[in-house]
Formats: C-alpha cells, sequence, structure tokens
C-alpha cells in the first residue's frame, strides 16, 4: 500500500468565488502555473506554483464554452464550444500576454461541421493534437492548424472490434501520447510519430479497474501513469508500461476525499493534482516517499492525520474539510505578465433562470450540463438538500433580465434539444 497525503485544497478563483465544478487542469512547466477550467464561470483560472489564483481569462479574450486548454511556445490553445457569434466550435490561441492571435475552425473530416473540442494537447513533433465530444477519435493538425488525419483505436468489445472513442489525452516527456477511452477503461500508448504501441486498462469497478476514466496525467520523473476514475471517485496510478500501482481518494467532502473528480494533472515537484469537481475544488497530493523536492507551500499547510490509505468502495467521510489558506502573492515571474488583462467585476445579479432538471443523481446532472455547454448554453447546477432525501441537483440555464428573453430560450430548448424549461426567478 502507498500512502498518499493530501496537502491541501484551493475552493477559489482570483477573485473570491466558488471554482464551480472545475473539469479540467493543465500544468505548464516553463511558467510554472496551473491552469483550471471553470465551465460554470465560463473561464480560466491561473495559479502560481504555490496555488495563489492570481487571474482569469473568459470570454473577453474569445473563450466561450471553454472546456480546457494547453500551452506550447508561450502560446495558449483553447477549446472553445459553439456561440451566438460563432456557431462552430473551434480552438481560440492567445499569445503570451493572453492577447488573441487567431481560431482554429475544423474542415476535412466527416462531422468537421459540428465537432466540438474537449481537450488539446501539442505533440513534440508540434503537430496538435483534440479531442472532440462527438467520438470521432483523435483530431490531427499541423502546426498550422490544417487538418493531417484522425487517430482512431479499435478495440473488441465482446468479439466485436469496434471504433474507440477518446475522451482524454496527454503526452510525455519523450513525446509519447497517451489516449483515454472513457467507454473502455483504458489506456491507448502511441509513440511522437503516431505509431500505436500498446493499451492498458480495464473496464470496472474495482481497484486496479476503471469505471469512468475521464482525465489522466503523466509523472515521466516517477514513471507513473495517474488516471482520474470519475464514477468510482478515485484517482488510480499505472507505471509507463501500464502496470496497476495503487489509488487514491473515495466519495466524500472532507480533506483527501473525492466527489467525481474530472482530471488530474503534475505539477514540478511530482504533486499530483485533482480537479475535485462537485465538490468544487482542487486538492493537491503528495506520493509519500517519493523523494520529491520540498518547496514550502504557503497556501497549503500542513495538517496531521491527512495521510490517506488506498481506496475502499465503501470509504466513509472521516473529518470536517479544512479551509483553505491564501498565500500572499509571489513575485512575478513571466516576462509578458504585466500586459495581462485585468480582471473585471462580475456583472450584477440578474432576475430569471431556466430549470431544465432536477436530479437525483450528480452523473445524470453533469452529464446534461456538458451537453447543454457544448452546445453554447450558460448552464449551471445548483445544490438543493432536501433533507432526508439528500442532495438534488438542478440544472438551469441563465440567467436572464427580462422574462420575455428566458422565455424565447425556453422555446429555444424545446424546438432544439427537446427540453422543456420551467421560467422561475431566480
Amino acid at each position: 500500500m502507498q500512502p498518499v497525503r493530501c496537502i491541501g485544497m484551493v475552493a477559489n478563483d482570483n477573485v473570491g468565488n466558488d471554482l464551480s465544478y472545475p473539469s479540467s487542469l493543465f500544468y505548464d512547466p516553463a511558467a510554472d502555473e496551473i491552469y483550471v477550467t471553470s465551465p460554470l464561470k465560463n473561464k480560466l483560472v491561473l495559479f502560481t506554483a504555490d496555488y495563489f489564483p492570481y487571474m482569469s481569462v473568459g470570454a473577453g479574450r474569445g473563450l466561450h464554452s471553454v472546456t480546457s486548454c494547453y500551452v506550447s511556445d508561450n502560446r495558449l490553445y483553447a477549446c472553445a464550444g459553439a456561440s451566438k457569434d460563432e456557431p462552430r466550435g473551434h480552438l481560440v490561441m492567445l499569445d503570451g500576454a493572453f492577447l488573441p492571435e487567431g481560431k482554429i475552425f475544423f474542415s476535412g473530416f466527416e462531422g468537421a461541421d459540428v465537432f466540438l473540442p474537449r481537450k488539446v494537447v501539442v505533440g513534440a513533433n508540434g503537430n496538435i493534437y483534440v479531442t472532440g465530444l462527438t467520438g470521432v477519435g483523435v483530431v490531427v493538425l499541423d502546426p498550422a492548424g490544417n487538418f493531417l488525419k484522425t487517430i482512431e483505436p479499435r478495440d473488441d468489445v465482446l468479439g466485436v472490434t469496434e471504433q474507440v472513442a477518446i475522451i482524454s489525452m496527454t503526452v510525455g516527456a519523450n513525446g509519447n501520447l497517451y489516449l483515454l477511452s472513457e467507454g473502455m477503461g483504458r489506456v491507448y500508448v502511441y509513440d511522437r510519430n503516431e505509431k500505436f504501441l500498446y493499451k492498458f486498462g480495464q473496464k470496472g469497478g474495482e481497484s486496479g479497474k476503471l469505471a469512468r476514466p475521464r482525465g489522466l496525467a503523466v509523472d515521466d520523473r516517477a514513471g507513473r501513469v495517474y488516471v482520474v476514475d470519475y464514477q468510482r471517485h478515485a484517482v488510480s496510478a499505472f507505471s509507463l508500461e501500464g502496470e496497476f500501482l495503487f489509488e487514491f481518494g473515495g466519495m466524500g467532502q472532507a480533506r483527501g476525499w473525492l466527489n467525481y473528480p474530472s482530471d488530474v494533472c503534475v505539477d514540478s515537484f511530482g504533486r499530483v493534482i485533482v480537479a475535485d469537481t462537485f465538490n468544487h475544488r482542487i486538492q493537491i497530493y503528495e506520493v509519500v516517499g517519493d523523494g520529491a523536492a520540498t518547496a514550502p507551500v504557503t497556501a497549503l499547510p500542513e495538517a496531521p492525520g491527512a495521510e490517506i490509505a488506498e481506496v475502499e468502495e465503501t470509504a466513509e467521510e472521516v473529518s470536517a474539510p479544512e479551509e483553505a489558506v491564501v498565500a500572499t502573492p509571489p513575485t512575478d515571474k513571466r516576462v509578458d505578465r504585466d500586459k495581462a488583462p485585468e480582471v473585471l467585476p462580475e456583472a450584477p445579479r440578474d432576475d430569471y433562470v431556466l430549470q431544465v432538471a432536477f436530479a437525483r443523481e450528480p452523473e445524470a446532472a453533469q452529464a446534461l450540463l456538458e451537453r447543454l455547454a457544448a452546445g453554447g448554453y450558460q448552464v449551471f447546477i445548483y445544490e438543493v438538500d432536501r433533507g432526508d432525501k439528500g442532495l438534488w441537483y438542478k440544472v438551469l440555464i441563465g440567467p436572464f433580465v427580462e422574462k420575455a428573453e428566458a422565455e424565447a430560450m425556453a422555446a429555444r430548448l424545446k424546438a432544439e434539444e427537446k427540453l422543456t424549461a420551467i421560467v422561475s426567478k431566480r
């Protein structure tokens, strides 16, 4: 059993608001920064190496329905969904000062006109790799954004060979591509020239297996691949060759426990950062005995008893969650940071919302949220404590200043999405 310690949690963005269902993570080793996608706020929140949220970028920089990002050669690539101004999904490119450099629209393959990007990475060969919500595999673009081909893994399902849908991916230090299939519970590994090497992982709901994996990260120094399992509320660790090593997490709200996590990344000290989506926070873990550098983490004080063992399916919460402590802003190290945009104050609270679902299961609410967000709707989830019936989840669209505007959107939802929405005051 490998001991893993949660060294802290961060639950707020740069202006003090909740992170609101953080869904995607990216660690930029060049700038030593962490990007957290907050889809309900429609922005990327940037954290320094000691987990201080110092700024965010969003719609003001052309990011609409943003799902993830990747930084390469001081250029930010962000996956953007459809919006009123841009009816097609696309990639947005920003320079080192977060100023718009251009957009990449998809063409050259079947379904390109409705392709909605979910995850993007830049390979060691300079090619751009994009997964989508439509299950076409991985779209490969050249450095200029021109379509080259698709990578479409195939695997056996009950004796029948089928195309595998890829939900996420990452790239190792040697240029290997790691493609993750939620449906198969498996990772497919390709070399830097896009040649298939091997696969690992097994579908299942017990330790060592993957029920609904949603994100992955490679720690080349420690020789591990970390995979987040959304359904089992856990993070599994594998060797680079695919041997299962250990896991940590378990469903709960206290420090160290997880609630439908969606993504993972590893920083320069080997710390494992997890997007704890339904707990509205990120959590930072340390694998005990790794021998990683121990730079001070001023935002995350040591907590006695923070170690957690391997996941048990019936793990119970152990203690009340601690408040995250905000660090003093560190010294600015990025060359073009002084050109970064200021964060504007939030707009005043509006009057009307549309309720499109009231779900008991968080998975159902999250699935509908992702579907509507990909279609360009401003959607969010509101938790309702129903006492003995537990937590329920309202899926809401809005807000709207005028009731007539909300009613018009309700009519559009019925026509385009076959959903009946209830107009109500916030």
